[in-house]
C-alpha cells in the first residue's frame, strides 16, 4: 500500500490491511460525525503476537503525515492502559518502530502532569491507576490549576475529531485483581460514556 508511513519496520501485509482497514474506518466514523452522527469507535482485534503495538504506531504516524486515504492532521493521542508497565513496553515499541514518533513526542503522564490542553502531535500514555478520586491527578490543590478531566475535555473541545483515545485492553484481566480490573472498566466507561461528576 503506497503511502502507509515511515515505519522503521517493514510492515507485513497483515499488518498493512490491518492499517488500511482502521484508517478506512476512522475515516468512515469522521465523516459519521460531522453529518451529526454519534461518536465512533474504531476496533483492532488481533491476536497476541501479532503487533498490534505497530499497527497502531502506523495508524498514528499515517493520521500525522497523510497518505493516500487520509489528509494529514495536528491531532492528539492518549493511550489508556491498566498497568503502567504496559505503557512502558508499548512506548518503546513505537519508539522502536516509528520515524515519525520521536521520544519527545511521547508523554507519561505523571501525578504532576498540569496543562489546560494535551499539545498536539503528541502521544499521552496513562493508566487507570491514576485516574481514581484519591488520585493527585483528578483533584485540584498543591499548585495543580487542571484536573486531569479538565485536561481531557478541554482537549476535546479544542481538537474535537482530532482527538484519538486508544484504549488497550490486549491484557485485560491479566496479573490484576478483579477489583483492579472493575475499578478499570468503570475509568474506561468514563471516557466512552461521560463523567458529569467529573467535568
Amino acid at each position: 500500500m503506497e503511502g502507509i508511513g515511515i515505519m522503521k519496520l517493514e510492515l507485513k501485509d497483515f499488518q498493512e490491511s490491518a492499517v488500511n482497514d482502521l484508517i478506512n474506518q476512522i475515516v468512515y466514523a469522521k465523516n459519521e460525525i460531522r453529518q451529526g452522527g454519534a461518536l465512533q469507535a474504531v476496533v483492532l482485534s488481533s491476536p497476541t503476537g501479532s503487533g498490534k503495538t505497530v499497527i497502531i504506531a502506523a495508524v498514528m504516524e499515517a493520521i500525522l503525515e497523510g497518505n493516500d486515504q487520509i489528509s494529514a492532521e495536528e491531532a492528539v493521542f492518549l493511550w489508556l492502559s491498566d498497568q503502567p508497565e504496559l505503557n512502558k513496553q508499548s512506548r518503546k515499541k513505537i519508539l522502536d518502530a516509528s520515524d515519525r514518533i520521536r521520544e519527545n513526542d511521547i508523554v507519561i503522564i505523571d501525578s504532576d502532569f498540569d496543562q489546560e490542553t494535551f499539545d498536539p502531535g503528541k502521544l499521552y500514555f496513562v493508566n487507570t491507576q491514576k485516574l481514581g478520586k484519591d488520585k493527585l491527578l483528578t483533584q485540584k490543590g498543591d499548585n495543580r490549576v487542571f484536573t486531569i478531566w479538565e485536561t481531557i475535555n478541554n482537549t476535546h473541545l479544542r481538537f474535537g475529531e482530532r482527538f484519538y483515545l486508544i484504549i488497550d485492553e490486549a491484557h485485560r484481566g491479566m496479573n490484576i485483581s478483579t477489583r483492579e480490573e472493575n475499578f478499570s472498566k468503570t475509568i474506561v466507561q468514563k471516557f466512552i460514556f461521560g463523567s458529569p461528576e467529573d467535568g
